[in-house]
C-alpha cells in the first residue's frame, strides 16, 4: 500500500510525499521486465576501453573496445533474466537493425541471444532517432496477450552526436507527436563527445533517466544499477496531482511536469485554485518520492489537496484518495525529523541550481548546456553551499552525502572552464536525474548511493547483477592488444596468456617496413662501397652488408633462392612508431612484418612457411621509433621464397610475395602469415608504387599506407571485390547496373567522342514505345532534363533501347501473366551481370546516317575560326568609319597637291 502525506514545513513551503511499500507482499527475485536494447554500433564503438588507472599510472589497454564492454553488460543482463521476463535489441549505425524481437528468456533463448549479441560489430554513421523509433515499435508491435505485464523499458546507449537523419522538428517534439510511449527511455552516454542535453531531454520527455559514463570503469556499474532500479519497480505510470491556492505554491522548476492551471469558475474550491499534475512514472519498492513546493508569499490557512494515480502489474490504474494539508485545522503528527526536511530542501535546491546550467531551448523543447558558464556561477555555487538547510546538520548521512557531492564533484566540475567543457557539461546533469528521481545511478557519488538503501529488493538486484558482470567469463578483445612487450594479452583472471594474433595477419595500422640502421646481407660478389660515418676514418670501404637505407633499385640481395635484383625501395617517414627488437642482433622491425629466424648463424638454403611468424611474438621488447623504416621489391618471381632478404641476421619477407590468400600457403593448418590481399600482390604494390614520389636518388617516398576502412587491412582491392559479388547476388539475377543513353562529349573539340549519359530522355523513350513510368523498373535510367539536339543521336539511342528490350527478359511476379512479361516459353536464354559489358560505349551512328570522316573536314581557317569571325564583325561595324578616314586622307593629299 502506497503512503501519500502532504506536510507543511512553516515559512519555507511543504512536501508531498508518495512512499511505496518497503518490499513485495510475496518474495520475488525480481519484478518481471520487458527491455529493449538499443545500442549505437556506430564507427566510433570500436576505439579502446582501457582498464581505468590511478592518476599517474600508466593507462593499461586490455584490447577490448568499447563496444566489446557494452556487448559484456548486455550479456550481464541476459544472465539475471528468467522466463518472465523478455528481452530485444535493436542495434543502429546509419541505419536501425532490429536483431530480436522481444523473445521470452528462457534456456534456449538466452543463448541465442548471446550469439546475437556477439554477432554486432561497428560500422559507419550515427542514427539515434531510428533506434529510438524502432526500440519503441518492438513494444507497440507487441501482440502477446496470455504472458502476465511487465515493466517496460528502452536502454539507448550510444558514444557520440547523433548526425544521420534527425528530425526536423527536434527529438522532443516528434517523441511528443507519438502520444503516449510504450516504454521509458533511458539513455547512456558514453565517452566525452556526446549531445549530452539531447539525451537529458529523450530521458526526461519519456520518464526515463540518463547516466554519463566516463570511461570503461563505469559501464559495468551504470548498467547494473539502471536494471535494478527496473527490477524493483512497484508501480509505474504515477501521477500526483496537487490543487493548492493560486497565491501560495510555486512550483520547484526542476520538476518534469505540465504547466499549473488554473481551476475554472464553476469550481468548487473557486477560481484562485490552480491544478498542478507532476509524472513520476516508475515507483521503486522501499524508496519514496518527496516533492519540495516553496512558498510564493505567506502562508494562507486554506486547505491544498493531493491525490495519486499509478498502475501496478496485472492490474487497472489505482488512484489513492486525497489528502488534505488544512493549515487552519490541528497540527498533525510531524512525518520528517528536521533533519530530512533540511535534506530535501537542498536536494530540490541543488537539482535546480544543476538544471538551470542546461536550460530548455524554447524552439525544441532540447536542453543546451551553457558553453562557456556565466562567470557568477562560481559566487552562485558558493552561496548555495553556504546557505543550504542541510548546513544546519551535517552530521545527518543524508545532509552529508549532499555536501560531499557538492564540495566534490561539482565544484571540480565547474571549477575551470576545460573540466566543465570535457565532462563537467555530461556529468552534472546526470547528477540532477539522480538526485530529482531519487535513484541510484552508480557506486561513485555519495549523494545517489542514500537512495535505495532501505529496499530489500533494490539491494537484492543491484548485488546478483553485479557479481553476474564480474563472473561472467571476459570478453573477447576485438581489438588485441601486447603488454609489456612480451606479446602478451590480460586475462579476465588476472594474469597474462599468449596472444593468438593469427586470425588477422597484418590487421594493424603499422607500415610493414625495417627501420633504417638495421643492415641487409648482399648477393655474393656484389661490389658495393658504403660511405663511412664516422669521421676520421677511410671514406669508403668494401663491404657485403650495407644498411637498408642505402639500398638501391638495381642491387642484388641474398634470398633463399639466391641473388635477387631490388627493383624499388621504399621510405616512410614515422614518429613514435611502435617496433619490435627481434634476434640476437637486434632487428628493429614493425610488428606485423612477417620474419624467420634462421636455424643457424647463417643464412639458410630454403624457407618454410611454417617457420614465418608476426614480430610481436617473439620480440625480445618494444620500443618507439622516430625516423625513417623501409620497405623493399625484389624482382618478381612465382616462388614466394624469393622474396625475402636476410636483414639484421633473420629473413624478412618483401612486397609482392605472391601470397594473396592464407589458404595459399602450407605449412599448418591456420596458414601462412605472409599471405594479404594487398601486400602480397606484387601486380597492385608495383601499380600503388608508380603512384608515389621518387627522389633523386631513386627511394620511392610513402606517407603511410591507406587502409579499407571496413576490415583495416592495407589496400581496398580485395574488399571492392567482395562488395561487388555481394551486390551481385544480391539483385540476381538482374544486372548490377542500368543501361544508359550514348552522348557526345561537351564543346566542339571533342564532340567526336562518345560516353555514357546520365538516362534516356523522354523523346528517346517515346520513340521507342517504351512509357517513361515503366522504364526505370525494367533497369533503364531516365532523364527527363536532357534534351536531343541531333536526330542522329536521338536515333542512335532508340536503336539502343530496341536492341536491350530485343534481349530483356521480364519474369511476371504474380500467376497473373502481364502484357510486358516475357512469355514463358522465351524465359531462358544466357545472362548478363552487366549491362554495361553487353551494351558497351561504341560511336553513336544510328542505321542511314553517316558521320563525316575527320580526314574529309574542311581545312581549318589560318588564324582560327575565332579570329575570322571576329574580324568579319568588326569590319562590317568599322566600315563606314574606315571609308570616311579614307576620304578624309584623300581629301586632304588633294588639297595638300594643289
Amino acid at each position: 500500500m502506497v503512503v501519500k502525506r502532504i506536510e507543511n514545513v512553516p515559512g519555507r513551503g511543504l512536501i508531498v510525499k508518495v512512499d511505496p511499500p518497503r518490499e513485495p507482499s510475496i518474495p520475488l527475485e525480481h519484478v518481471p521486465c520487458d527491455l529493449v536494447l538499443a545500442i549505437d554500433v556506430s564507427g566510433s564503438m570500436i576505439a579502446d576501453a582501457p582498464v581505468p588507472t590511478k592518476p599517474g599510472e600508466e593507462v593499461e589497454s586490455t584490447g577490448l573496445s568499447v563496444l566489446d564492454l557494452v556487448k559484456h553488460a548486455a550479456r550481464t543482463i541476459v544472465e539475471t533474466l528468467n522466463e518472465n521476463d523478455r528481452l530485444g535489441i535493436v542495434t543502429f549505425s546509419s541505419a536501425s537493425t532490429v536483431l530480436q524481437k522481444l523473445l521470452p528468456m528462457t534456456a534456449e533463448n538466452k543463448v541465442k541471444t548471446d550469439e546475437k549479441i556477439e554477432s554486432m560489430i561497428p560500422k559507419d554513421a550515427t542514427n539515434l532517432w531510428h533506434g529510438i523509433r524502432d526500440g519503441l515499435k518492438l513494444f507497440n508491435d507487441d501482440d502477446s496477450t496470455d504472458m502476465p505485464k511487465r515493466i517496460p523499458a528502452l536502454m539507448v546507449l550510444t558514444d557520440g552526436c547523433p548526425n544521420h537523419m534527425c528530425p526536423v522538428q527536434g527529438y522532443v517534439p516528434k517523441l511528443r507527436g507519438m502520444g503516449e510511449l510504450a516504454a521509458i527511455i533511458n539513455t547512456f552516454g558514453f565517452g566525452y563527445n556526446l549531445r549530452s542535453g539531447l539525451l537529458k531531454s529523450i530521458a526526461e520527455v519519456s520518464g526515463g533517466s540518463y547516466a554519463f559514463i566516463p570511461d570503461a570503469g563505469m559501464v559495468g556499474t551504470v548498467f547494473v544499477h539502471a536494471v535494478a532500479n527496473l527490477q524493483s519497480t512497484f508501480a509505474q505510470k504515477a501521477l500526483l496531482r496537487l490543487t493548492y491556492p493560486s497565491n501560495i505554491v510555486e512550483p520547484s522548476p526542476q520538476a518534469d511536469q505540465a504547466p499549473a492551471i488554473k481551476l475554472p469558475t464553476d469550481h468548487p474550491l473557486g477560481p484562485d485554485y490552480s491544478e498542478l499534475t507532476i509524472n513520476l512514472h516508475n515507483l521503486q519498492y522501499g524508496q519514496s518520492r518527496d516533492i519540495f513546493l516553496e512558498y510564493s508569499s505567506l502562508e494562507s490557512t486554506r486547505p491544498i489537496t493531493a491525490s495519486l494515480t499509478y498502475q501496478r502489474l496485472n492490474s487497472t490504474p489505482e488512484t489513492l484518495p486525497l489528502s488534505i494539508l488544512d493549515p487552519s485545522g490541528p497540527a498533525p503528527s510531524p512525518g520528517y525529523t528536521p533533519a530530512e526536511i533540511a535534506y530535501h530542501i537542498s536536494r530540490s535546491k541543488l537539482v535546480s541550481f544543476l538544471l538551470s546550467l542546461t536550460p530548455r531551448s524554447t524552439h525544441d523543447e532540447e536542453r543546451t548546456p551553457q558553453i562557456p558558464l556565466p562567470d557568477e556561477i562560481q559566487s552562485r555555487l558558493t552561496d548555495l553551499i553556504t546557505f543550504l538547510p542541510c548546513n544546519s546538520d551535517p552530521s545527518s548521512l543524508l545532509n552529508k552525502s549532499l555536501l560531499q557531492d557538492l564540495t566534490g564533484q561539482i565544484s571540480l566540475a565547474i571549477q575551470k572552464p576545460e573540466y566543465y567543457s570535457r565532462w563537467g557539461v555530461h556529468y552534472l546533469p546526470s547528477l540532477a536525474d539522480a538526485h530529482f528521481k531519487q535513484a541510484c545511478n552508480s557506486f561513485k557519488d555519495p549523494g545517489p548511493l542514500m537512495y535505495g538503501s532501505c529496499s530489500p529488493l533494490f539491494i537484492q538486484c543491484r548485488d546478483r547483477l553485479d557479481r553476474a558482470f564480474d563472473d561472467l567469463p571476459p570478453p573477447r578483445p576485438s581489438n588485441n592488444t601486447w603488454i609489456h612487450g612480451m606479446g602478451l594479452k590480460r586475462t579476465g583472471e588476472g594474469g597474462y596468456t599468449w596472444m593468438d594474433f593469427r586470425m588477422s595477419s597484418y590487421n594493424s595500422r603499422d607500415n610493414p617496413c625495417f627501420a633504417g640502421c638495421v643492415r641487409v646481407l648482399l648477393a655474393a660478389g656484389e661490389d658495393i662501397r658504403e660511405a663511412e660515418e664516422e669521421k676520421g676514418k677511410r671514406p669508403r670501404r668494401m663491404a657485403r652488408s650495407i644498411k637498408i637505407s642505402k639500398l638501391r633499385a638495381g642491387m642484388q640481395v641474398q634470398t633463399p633462392r639466391g641473388p635477387r635484383r631490388v627493383v624499388a625501395v621504399l621510405k616512410t617517414a614515422v614518429r613514435k612508431q611502435e617496433m619490435c627488437l627481434v634476434g640476437k642482433k637486434g632487428l628493429l622491425v614493425t610488428p606485423w612484418h612477417p620474419v624467420a629466424l634462421p636455424t643457424t648463424g647463417t643464412p639458410s638454403s630454403s624457407s618454410s612457411s611454417t617457420s614465418w611468424t608476426f614480430p610481436r611474438e617473439i620480440a625480445r621488447r618494444k620500443v618507439r621509433y622516430t625516423g625513417s623504416i623501409y620497405s623493399v621489391l625484389l624482382e618478381r618471381d612465382g616462388d614466394s621464397a624469393a622474396h625475402a632478404l636476410f636483414v639484421g641476421g633473420v629473413w624478412g619477407v618483401t612486397l609482392g610475395h605472391g601470397l594473396v590468400s592464407r589458404n595459399t600457403g602450407a605449412g599448418s593448418s591456420q596458414g601462412d602469415v605472409r599471405a594479404h590481399p594487398f601486400f602480397g600482390d606484387y601486380t597492385a604494390v608495383v601499380r600503388a608504387l608508380e603512384r608515389l614520389h621518387r627522389n633523386s636518388g631513386g627511394l620511392v617516398l610513402g606517407g603511410g599506407v591507406k587502409r579499407d576502412e571496413r576490415t583495416g587491412l592495407a589496400g581496398k582491392k580485395e574488399s571492392r571485390r567482395v562488395a561487388r559479388r555481394a551486390k551481385a547476388a544480391a539483385v540476381a539475377p538482374r544486372p548490377v547496373d542500368k543501361l544508359r543513353p550514348i552522348v557526345r562529349c561537351p564543346t566542339v573539340r571533342y564532340n567526336r567522342r562518345t560516353r555514357l549519359g546520365r538516362g534516356f530522355t523522354l523523346a528517346e523513350l517515346k520513340a521507342a514505345g517504351i512509357p517513361k513510368l515503366y522504364a526505370p523498373t525494367i533497369g533503364i535510367a531516365v532523364d527527363a532534363r536532357r534534351q536531343n539536339l541531333s536526330e542522329e543521336g536521338l536515333a542512335a539511342n532508340v536503336e539502343r533501347l530496341k536492341a536491350y528490350k530485343a534481349r530483356l527478359i521480364v519474369f511476371p511476379r504474380k500467376q497473373k501473366v502481364k502484357s510486358t512479361d516475357t512469355p514463358k516459353d522465351q524465359q531462358s536464354g544466357e545472362t548478363t551481370q552487366s549491362i554495361r559489358a553487353a551494351f558497351g560505349v561504341e560511336q553513336a551512328v544510328a542505321p542511314g546516317f553517316t558521320e563525316i570522316k575527320k580526314s574529309d573536314l574542311p581545312k581549318a581557317v589560318d588564324g582560327g575560326a575565332y579570329r575570322a569571325l571576329r574580324k568579319a564583325r568588326s569590319d562590317a561595324r568599322l566600315v563606314g568609319v574606315r571609308q570616311k578616314r579614307a576620304d578624309d586622307k584623300a581629301a586632304a593629299e588633294k588639297e595638300k597637291a594643289k
